[in-house]
């Protein structure tokens, strides 16, 4: 349509006269469809026009005699100049000032309305969509500063609780240390406050009247609390009593631990590089059985 309202300017109302409207390739398409096309190449919209103020519309059938009808019959018109050619020639008319021209113009200036119509529209999409990318971005941001925001807090928690875990280790070192140094003092408290008791049988059975000149050997048990009779039920081990007097004393030792008493005299026991004296008075009755104690010292 723009074609042929520049054409229409071009051309001029006199020259139409001169002008050929042609249509093609009839061979090519059913002649009732062909037709119906060409009604419609009549109409005032398309073709109309320019027939009305004098253009011939002609068929070209595709052959070499209708070809040579066309030309004749142009070529029988009378020349004309066309209205562009008056206007700048005679007329000394601009080319915009021209019915072409204003044509071109009028057309450019409705590109340049719908372009600037579609610019606007574009940037008001641009707009709705920068502020839909805004609103995302805040989203996002805010989103990004809660997820920040947790870790921060999510790494003060690890912190105290790594925090909290170091403290746990350091006081369970610091009260293991002090349950191993209780140990240890108890033991050595319990050590300080050991004893060796000797059963007296074993003492008066296993006393050789012909070796009591230095030493013999027999059994004893190391007791931690001599209140607790459950410790002289403990297995006896070998021990070594040593003795520091003559034969008359040693058989008079002998006599009196018979009778459930004790003498100091009857020596001493070295166990674990630690001396252990026998110390005077009435034997220890436990369980059923008496014993004679050697302390430390």
């Amino acid at each position: 349509m723009r074609n042929l309202r520049l054409f229409q300017g071009l051309c001029g109302q006199a020259a139409l006269e001169n002008v050929l409207l042609t249509t093609t390739h009839w061979s090519n398409v059913n002649l009732a469809e062909a037709e119906l096309r060409e009604a419609k190449l009549r109409n005032q919209d398309f073709w109309g026009a320019l027939i009305d103020k004098g253009a011939t519309l002609q068929r070209f059938q595709g052959t070499r005699d209708s070809g040579l009808d066309l030309i004749k019959k142009l070529m029988s018109s009378t020349r004309k100049p066309l209205h562009i050619q008056d206007q700048i020639v005679e007329q000394n008319m601009t080319l915009l000032e021209t019915n072409a021209g204003q044509c071109i113009n009028k057309e450019l200036m409705g590109q340049e309305k719908r372009f600037k119509e579609r610019m606007k529209s574009l940037e008001e999409e641009l707009r709705g969509a920068i502020e839909e990318v805004g609103d995302e971005l805040r989203a996002m941001s805010a989103g990004m500063k809660a997820l920040l925001d947790e870790k921060a807090k999510a790494q003060k928690e690890l912190e105290k609780a790594v925090a909290e875990m170091k403290l746990l280790t350091e006081l369970h070192a610091a009260e293991a240390k002090q349950r191993e140094t209780r140990e240890r003092q108890a033991e050595a408290g319990a050590c300080d406050r050991a004893v060796i008791a000797v059963d007296t049988e074993d003492l008066a059975g296993t006393a050789d009247i012909t070796g009591l000149l230095k030493s013999y050997n027999t059994k004893g048990r190391l007791i931690l609390d001599i209140n607790n009779h459950e410790e002289f039920k403990s297995d006896a081990v070998k021990i070594t009593i040593n003795y520091e007097f003559s034969l008359v004393s040693a058989i008079g030792i002998y006599m009196s631990t018979s009778r459930g008493e004790f003498d100091a005299r009857i020596g001493y026991i070295d166990l674990d590089g630690v001396r252990y004296r026998c110390k005077s008075g009435a034997c220890v009755s436990r369980v059923s059985q008496k014993f004679v104690i050697f302390s430390k010292g």
